[in-house]
């Protein structure tokens, strides 16, 4: 009993971050519920442990150095980490080698680029520091966690096969099904790659874990999946990030004695950047008194986006700040006049919650599970008419006591959720199937 561990699924978190320092959503939640985990495993399992796939070596590997603890506080500094390092840089000297490498076998590619992918440069950084890296011993009574994508980087296949010798139950999260539910939205390779991870890998899991029921029901209607295979719901993590620093950068400070509405957003065409430049065309007619339209996130622009990143309207009250980090996002969340999220499709959308977490109003589209996160405190607007945007600010323009009064409203109702209640959540679901997993085994020896 005392000897088994959760394996937590971290390989896409090193992509990620060899070119960025700033995380998406979704590699937000894998940090702090791998963090959450590690810090609470509860009485079933010893510990919970990170494991990433090694593509040359074609198979899990871990390491139980300290320095990647909080994954949180790690990952963020990785890219400069490299730098210092002498390993930052792209892999190629020329359009035509880059040519040559892509052409290659992809282990031969690795060895001879090890920057082009995120686990192989990790490793390469690891054996410059002293760091060990060793197999992932996954072992009867163990369980494997696998929160993120599940479907990208064509390991899942072999992931699971060593899982299955090793006879430990694979729980995977399910974030969203944009993909099925909605192709369209991003190139069609994508969909097709998300399609065959989810026949492939989700049917052999023993449990699987939905971030709201909205993506639970879409996941039972898009994908053939056993009857009897249990699928559970968590909330996700809204808190406020911990040890917010002093030290905000100059563009965030600049913002926050102004009056904004804050949008949080990777730029894609499906979050409906659009959607808020036209609202914010209207309400330029107001002139000073408009409040700005703040976005904050990554991510290529769709084309009306693009056409407008020169352009922020007559008077500039639509302001792109891009990427920032945590300490300047709990600034710019605590200051904001209220939020907006009109996108057309979410899973759950955590940024919602956050808001509402810190006791803001926040206007959002009715999309996907975004009316599981609050019914009666989100104020739900069209995310095909500007003009319920152009509604909603003007009404809180024109009373400030109304705005006042609701937040006061959910400050006072508004049920937050910690990122160690949503691990409890997970790590119950877990205990749950190591444990029936085990009686199985038994009743079959028995038998």
């Amino acid at each position: 009993m005392a000897s088994r561990s959760i394996w937590i699924d971290i390989s896409e978190l090193f992509d990620q971050f060899r070119h960025a320092s700033h995380p998406t959503g979704m590699s937000r939640t894998v940090m702090k519920l791998a963090d959450a985990l590690a810090g609470e495993p509860g009485n079933v399992f010893r510990a919970a442990r990170p494991l990433f796939f090694h593509p040359i070596l074609r198979r899990a590997i871990t390491t139980e150095n300290s320095l990647l603890s909080p994954l949180a506080a790690f990952f963020p500094r990785l890219k400069s980490l490299y730098a210092t390092a002498g390993l930052a840089g792209t892999s190629y000297s020329s359009r035509a080698m880059k040519g040559i490498a892509t052409s290659l076998p992809k282990p031969l590619r690795y060895r001879l680029f090890p920057r082009d992918h995120g686990v192989i440069l990790f490793a390469r950084w690891a054996q410059q520091q002293g760091i060990d890296l060793s197999p992932a011993s996954l072992t009867d009574g163990d369980c494997l966690f696998v929160p993120g994508s599940f479907w990208l980087g064509n390991y899942a296949p072999v992931l699971l096969a060593q899982a299955r010798a090793a006879r430990i139950p694979i729980t995977a999260f399910v974030h969203d099904t944009l993909l099925l539910s909605h192709p369209e939205w991003l190139p069609g390779r994508h969909s097709s790659q998300f399609r065959r991870g989810c026949e492939t890998f989700l049917p052999f899991c023993k449990a699987i874990i939905c971030n709201s029921r909205n993506t639970r029901q879409e996941l039972r209607r898009l994908v053939a999946l056993p009857a009897s295979l249990p699928i559970e719901t968590c909330r996700l993590g809204d808190q406020g990030f911990d040890n917010v620093s002093t030290h905000i950068p100059a563009a965030v400070s600049e913002m926050l004695a102004k009056r904004y509405v804050l949008f949080v957003s990777t730029r894609i065409p499906r979050k409906n950047h659009a959607l808020l430049i036209e609202a914010w065309r209207q309400l330029e007619q107001l002139g000073s008194s408009t409040p700005y339209l703040l976005l904050v996130g990554g991510g290529a622009p769709d084309a009306s986006r693009a056409d407008n990143d020169g352009k922020k309207g007559q008077s500039g009250r639509i302001v792109w700040l891009g990427n920032v980090d945590d300490h300047g996002l709990e600034a710019l969340y605590r200051c904001a006049w209220m939020t907006i999220y009109p996108s057309l499709g979410e899973g759950y959308g955590l940024p919602v919650a956050e808001a509402l977490s810190r006791g803001k109003v926040c206007l959002a589209a009715p999309s996907g599970g975004i009316r599981e996160i609050s019914e009666d405190l989100i104020d739900f607007i069209d995310p095909f008419d500007p003009q319920s945007i152009v509604n909603r600010v003007t009404m809180y323009l024109s009373d400030p006591s109304r705005l006042a009064s609701r937040e006061a409203d959910i400050r006072r109702r508004y049920g937050s959720t910690s990122w160690c209640d949503t691990a409890a959540t997970i790590r119950s679901v877990l205990e749950r199937t190591v444990l029936r997993e085990g009686s199985l085994r038994s009743k079959t020896v028995v038998t």
